[in-house]
This record gives C-alpha cells, sequence and structure tokens, in this order.
C-alpha cells in the first residue's frame, strides 16, 4: 500500500477517499442517521417528554421520507436514454428533490413549530434530562458525520470551487438536499443542546418549547431555500458565468479556434450539462481539420468541466465577415 507523509499525503489521501463518494451512498448514509433518529428520539422523547426531542424525532421522521423520495429520484434518474427521452431521465431527480423540499417544510418544520407553540403556552415537566443530553448528542455528531459526506461529495463535482459556492450554483441537488438535511440535523441538536441547558439554568420548560419552535423555523428557512432552487432547475437553469467563462476559455485555448460566438448550456439532470457551443475557427481549414478541431473542443471541455454531458458544437462565422 502507498505511504502518504505530510499535508500534501493527506490532502490526496482525502481525495481519494472523496472519489469513492457516490450520490446513492450520500443519500444511504443519510437514511440510516434519520432512522436512528426517529427510534431513538422517540424512545427518549417519550422517558423526558422534552419538546425538543419531540421535534427531533419529526425531524428524523421527515427526513427519513424525504431520504426516501432521494433514493427514488437518484435510482429513476438513472435510466437509460429511449426514444421518448433521447437525453435521459436525468431531470426526474429534480422532481422528487421538489417533492422532498415540500415535505421538510411542512412535515419538519410546521410540526416542530406545532408542538413548540402547545409546549409554549401549556408548559409540561421534562424528567431525565441527562438522558435528553446524551440523545441529543448523539444526534449531533452522527449528522454532522453524514453532512461531512455531503461536502465531499459537493466538493469531488468541482474541486475549483468551495463547498459554499457549491451549495449555491451545484446542480447534484440530492447531494445538496442530504447536506441541507444532515446540516439542519447538526443546527437542530445544537439548539435543543441550548434548550436544555436554559432549562437547567433557569427551570422554566417554556424554553423548551422556544427551542423546538427556533428548531421548525430553521427548516422551514431551509426547505424554502431548497425549493427555490430546484424550481430554477426544472425551467432550466444555465451555468453560473464563472463557469460560462471557465468553459469559453477552455474552447478558445484549443488550436485553431478562433473565438466563441455563442454559448448555451442547461442541466440534464444531477451533475449533468446540455452545452451547445457555436465557434468562429481559422479560415482555409480543410474538411478533416474541421472535424479534428470539434473533437478536441470537446475533449477538452470534457476534461476541464466533469459535468459536461453532451455537448454539441456548431462552426458557424461573425456577422462581420459574413456580409463583407
Amino acid at each position: 500500500m502507498e505511504r502518504y507523509g505530510g499535508r500534501l499525503g493527506f490532502e490526496r489521501a482525502l481525495t481519494l477517499m472523496a472519489k469513492t463518494l457516490s450520490d446513492t451512498r450520500v443519500v444511504g448514509t443519510s437514511l440510516l442517521v434519520s432512522i436512528s433518529d426517529v427510534v431513538l428520539n422517540l424512545l427518549v422523547a417519550a422517558a423526558t417528554g422534552s419538546t425538543v426531542l419531540i421535534s427531533q424525532a419529526l425531524q428524523g421522521l421527515s427526513d427519513l421520507l424525504t431520504g426516501g423520495l432521494l433514493l427514488l429520484g437518484v435510482k429513476r434518474s438513472k435510466r437509460a436514454a429511449d426514444r421518448a427521452h433521447q437525453f435521459g431521465y436525468g431531470r426526474e431527480v429534480f422532481f422528487w428533490v421538489l417533492m422532498a423540499g415540500v415535505l421538510m417544510f411542512l412535515g419538519t418544520g410546521g410540526l416542530s413549530v406545532y408542538f413548540g407553540v402547545r409546549q409554549f403556552i401549556d408548559p409540561a415537566p421534562i424528567y431525565n434530562v441527562a438522558l435528553a443530553f446524551i440523545m441529543l448528542t448523539l444526534g449531533l455528531v452522527s449528522n454532522f458525520y453524514s453532512f461531512s459526506l455531503s461536502v465531499r461529495r459537493l466538493h469531488q463535482t468541482n474541486t475549483h470551487s468551495g463547498w459554499w459556492w457549491q451549495l449555491r450554483h451545484s446542480s447534484i441537488v440530492e447531494t445538496k438536499a442530504t447536506l441541507l438535511i444532515d446540516f439542519l440535523g447538526t443546527v437542530a441538536a445544537l439548539l435543543g443542546l441550548l434548550a436544555m441547558t436554559c432549562y437547567l439554568a433557569t427551570g422554566d420548560s417554556r424554553l423548551d418549547g422556544l427551542g423546538s419552535i427556533a428548531i421548525g423555523l430553521v427548516m422551514m428557512v431551509a426547505s424554502f431555500y431548497l425549493i427555490r432552487d430546484v424550481r430554477d432547475l426544472i425551467v432550466g437553469r444555465s451555468v453560473d458565468p464563472m463557469l460560462a467563462g471557465r468553459i469559453i476559455g477552455t474552447v478558445e485555448s484549443v488550436s485553431g479556434v478562433h473565438s466563441v460566438l455563442d454559448l448555451r448550456t442547461m442541466y440534464l439532470g444531477s451533475g449533468k450539462l446540455l452545452i451547445i457551443l457555436e465557434v468562429h475557427i481559422h479560415d482555409g481549414l480543410s474538411t478533416d481539420q474541421i472535424e479534428k478541431i470539434m473533437d478536441d473542443v470537446k475533449r477538452q471541455v470534457r476534461d476541464e468541466i466533469p459535468e459536461a454531458h453532451h455537448i454539441q458544437v456548431e462552426v458557424e462565422t461573425p456577422d462581420s465577415e459574413l456580409y463583407k
């Protein structure tokens, strides 16, 4: 086995580990974390009477259903192209992520706020606070681990940008959804620990309800962001200006290409990009030379942009030269 030494070796090892991450593994890990959240939090909520832990259980249940929808979407989106769907079924995952976002908004967010308001208006006593702390700490660790997998999965699709940029612009929405789920699970556990700490300090069980309300509101804001993001992808979002500039720069670096006259892009699915190019090439080239340039353009774009799934190159003459 190859040895790794120092910072460079550590980073290389992380890179090799990241390459083994798949969308199925990321979603599946989130699914397992959600199952444990549901079962354990329900048991501990019954033992302690804590509304925060009820919210944690609701979050786990909602995330479990959400993860199931995401896994279904990932599987269905990988079906091979056919006569009716010549670019494949990649965009179907966008629909299932939209359904998951609605479920997160209503299931996790809405119900957490509801139970929190009930606890605040009519506070009930809390028992076995130590057990609640243990459960919240376990939830914090498990959700953070699953969150770290999602961050690595986002990073491996585009090593040129950080995970925050990827969260805003990446098309791998099933991983973005699981990242939000696990990030929110981590935040929810932290809010729960804060609420339990304040309860211990004051003895006021209404703070438990406030913690549940805070968890619900955070969930609703995050799920609204996810719904808005996937709506743009369903409509047919193109790449951001920075990535478009990289594509144009890559094409114009190909020998024989004079300039890029037009670039049109659209996401065909999770991490699958359609690229249509109009290029102006040098004059006086033979048919074989033109075909080689077009092949070189496709090859170099695929090397530079891993998301490039289908590339169409058209040779055009600028209007300024056409009517000379």
